[in-house]
């Protein structure tokens, strides 16, 4: 595999994908040589061939079963909606396909817990597409945390609204602002403090239309090293022209970044820096990142190279296989997360209506 391109098949057809997939493969001549897209599929034929031709795609599929069968794909990236997604990426997984998965990977943690369990069984890669984590900037800040410039880290403050959904207005409103955007705010702050936190308290404001989603969210979470956070996501369309901003506060200084969450605008590189100590001071810190290199890049170059490692080491799938990326454990520890949240804000976590096939049907006692 380290001398073959990646074979991968779109398992949905989904608006992100031209910008998701297809635009940094164009764009970037290092992924170009390492991915090929082979194929897509759609719920219906004729749906499939429109897209394809469009965007394209070499070949059609009849079905999502055909693709899964042809063992000229590799790999698939599934965005299709959420309440089908863990079922079907279990099917790949079953069929011999790793998978890189849209955020959220499922609807609740149980469904994430079945995945990975498929791709340990069956020697899989499987990654969830929190692509804010993969960017250079995420990982920046998170070695500025380690490194100390601004002392003891004490909290973040991550505010998401709908101007940076990437699923669409349309999308975002029927999924909620907790798993269209929070679920990146989850990952993020987790990949940031390197803890898992319990959530303190959450709110939503509900939509009149269906009280059942959430168009904004804002939780308080605290980590066991007593580091907290405030996620705030909305799918508001009063926030369209609000920029994407994270603030990390620490006891000698504080961190800013913004406009970084596709990592594709013209700040998306900036990080500001201000420290305290003596007499105070302020620095701006570009990463040497060409503006080619979006997140969607970093996500698809990181499962790229977690597939061919962990085939050229021949231990594939297991949770200590992952060495490029944090596996599927994280998706289970990010979905738990946002469980917990709706609970919180007095919300039920979302339910199984697709379940996966047996015997991923069930965890424990418990039937999905």
């Amino acid at each position: 595999m380290a001398d073959k391109r990646l074979r991968v098949g779109i398992l949905g057809a989904a608006r992100n994908v031209p910008f998701s997939v297809l635009g940094p493969k164009q764009a970037n001549a290092d992924l170009a040589a390492r991915l090929d897209i082979v194929g897509l599929a759609s719920l219906e034929q004729a749906e499939a061939e429109k897209y394809a031709k469009e965007w394209g795609i070499p070949k059609a599929y009849t079905s999502f079963e055909a693709m899964l069968a042809d063992p000229q794909v590799d790999a698939v990236y599934n965005v299709l909606p959420t309440a089908v997604r863990c079922q079907w990426t279990v099917k790949a997984i079953q069929a011999g396909k790793h998978v890189l998965s849209e955020t959220p990977m499922c609807m609740n943690a149980l469904e994430a817990m079945a995945a990975q369990r498929a791709a340990e069984d069956h020697g899989k890669v499987l990654l969830e597409g929190t692509h804010p984590t993969c960017h250079p900037v995420t990982k920046r800040v998170r070695e500025m945390i380690l490194e100390g410039k601004i002392g003891a880290l004490e909290h973040i403050d991550l505010d998401l609204p709908i101007a940076h959904s990437l699923q669409g207005k349309v999308v975002c409103a029927k999924a909620g602002a907790l798993m269209s955007l929070g679920c990146h705010g989850v990952a993020i702050v987790r990949a940031l403090v390197g803890e898992d936190p319990l959530v303190i308290n959450a709110s939503a404001h509900r939509l009149k239309e269906d009280p059942e989603v959430d168009e904004k969210m804002s939780c308080n979470l605290k980590f066991p090293s007593g580091v907290g956070a405030h996620i705030s996501c909305s799918v508001s369309t009063a926030g369209v022209e609000q920029p994407t901003l994270f603030t990390i506060s620490g006891s000698s200084g504080t961190i800013r970044v913004k406009e970084w969450f596709t990592g594709s605008t013209k700040g998306s590189n900036e990080i500001q820096l201000e420290q305290f100590e003596e007499c105070g001071e302020h620095f701006v810190e570009r990463v040497d990142n060409p503006p080619s290199r979006d997140t969607f890049y970093y996500q698809l170059m990181t499962f790229i190279d977690e597939v061919q490692d962990q085939e050229r080491r021949q231990v594939v799938g297991l949770p200590w296989s992952y060495q490029k990326a944090k596996g599927p454990h994280d998706a289970v520890r990010n979905m738990a997360l946002i469980d917990a949240i709706y609970r919180s804000a007095n919300m039920k976590p979302k339910v199984t209506t697709a379940p996966p096939p047996a015997p991923y049907d069930r965890i424990g006692m418990s039937k999905l």
